[in-house]
């Protein structure tokens, strides 16, 4: 029979079997702890990744990716014109509620307002009548009441008597007969006289007959060549500058009944042309013949370009004859006419005559003191 194992073998193979078991329990605790829990390892200074570091004076504006572009962008006023904006940024950044109001910047500017359209063929001449209005006047003539308004310096409803040039518009046609026109003085309505300077062949005077008028704010008309102007472009353009009124003299001073229409009406655009490109200013409605020379037909010729022709009232005669003193054209200008007939008179002198400008301020302060104002020529028109 086959030996039986001894008691003490058989407790010792079960205590050793325990004690196995309890060892592999222990182990798998302390290595499955390890294998769940990563070992963190010190690395170098030199392969640690530093976050940069950002200075913002502004808020950055905040612009979706998937959003399409504004028609108006809105910029901060305090804000600089380029900021740069870091890769690693959030797309999206919360805005202050205190952030300044932002400036609009339009991607068009606005339209310039509606001009008054221009005429494009014609003028007439035409004296209102009594039951005439610039309303009735415009059907008749195939213009607009505005456009007759503005062309001719009206301050208002003209008056019966009142000259105009009525610009025809370009599809429409004018029942106006265009005769032929001079003005020689304006209505006695008032105490008013109308200085009327014409620029003869000299121009050093003009500079202190500008200034007599600028210290007393009095604005005149000038009767401009073109010749002059282009030879004395600082003065035409201080004429303008202060407010003085410019009209037609012609470009060369000819007798124009001794030309044919197209020389009268290149003699017209010239001058006109002077004026605009040295002073940004035009020549119409305003138009005197050279020598007060003129006929019918030039009348109607200067009158279809958009001139009104006029003459004067009274000749100062600084132009005429033997040189006239100072003396002479103070009385002459101020008390030649009567009272009555000196409201609403044009008078004529020369810008470029030296005794004219060195009576210039008596005259403007004799008339002051007569109680009669100078203006203008569209003014005394004007009544």
């Amino acid at each position: 029979m086959p030996e039986r194992p001894r008691p003490t073998n058989l407790l010792l193979i079960v205590l050793t079997l325990i004690a196995g078991t309890v060892l592999g329990w222990a182990l798998r605790d302390q290595f499955g702890s390890a294998a769940q829990s990563p070992v963190i390892a010190s690395a170098p200074t030199s392969t640690i990744l530093q976050q940069p570091t950002m200075d913002w004076t502004a808020t950055p504006v905040i612009i979706p990716t998937n959003a399409p572009l504004p028609s108006v962008v809105l910029v901060p006023t305090d804000m600089p014109t380029q900021t740069p904006v870091p890769t690693d940024m959030p797309t999206q950044t919360p805005v202050p509620t205190d952030m300044p109001a932002p400036t609009l910047i339009p991607t068009a500017t606005a339209l310039p307002p509606t001009a008054t359209p221009a005429p494009s063929i014609g003028y007439a001449a035409h004296t209102v009548a009594e039951s005439e209005s610039l309303m009735t006047i415009a059907e008749l003539g195939g213009s607009d009441p505005l456009l007759i308004e503005t062309y001719n310096r009206l301050d208002g409803p003209p008056k019966p008597g009142r000259a105009l040039i009525v610009p025809r518009l370009d599809g429409r046609t004018s029942q106006l007969q265009n005769p032929p026109t001079l003005i020689q003085r304006g209505p006695n309505t008032r105490p008013w006289v109308a200085l009327t300077l014409d620029a003869g062949a000299g121009a050093e005077p003009t500079a202190a007959i500008l200034e007599a008028l600028r210290t007393r704010g009095i604005h005149i008309t000038f009767f401009l060549t073109g010749k002059w102007i282009r030879a004395n472009p600082e003065l035409a353009r201080q004429i303008v500058a202060d407010g003085h009124e410019v009209a037609n003299h012609t470009m060369n001073h000819p007798d124009l009944r001794v030309l044919d229409d197209r020389d009268i009406q290149r003699e017209l655009a010239e001058a006109d042309q002077a004026l605009r490109e040295v002073a940004q200013a035009g020549t119409q409605p305003f138009f005197r013949p050279p020598y007060g020379a003129y006929d019918q037909r030039v009348l109607q010729v200067v009158q279809a370009q958009g001139y009104l022709p006029i003459y004067w009232t009274l000749d100062s005669l600084d132009s005429v004859g033997e040189p006239k003193t100072a003396a002479f054209l103070l009385e002459r200008i101020t008390n030649k006419l009567p009272p009555e007939k000196l409201r609403g008179a044009i008078i004529l002198a020369h810008c470029g005559n030296a005794t004219t400008a060195e009576a210039m301020p008596a005259i403007l302060d004799r008339f002051a003191e007569m109680g009669f104002e100078v203006h203008t020529l569209s003014e005394v028109l004007n009544g």
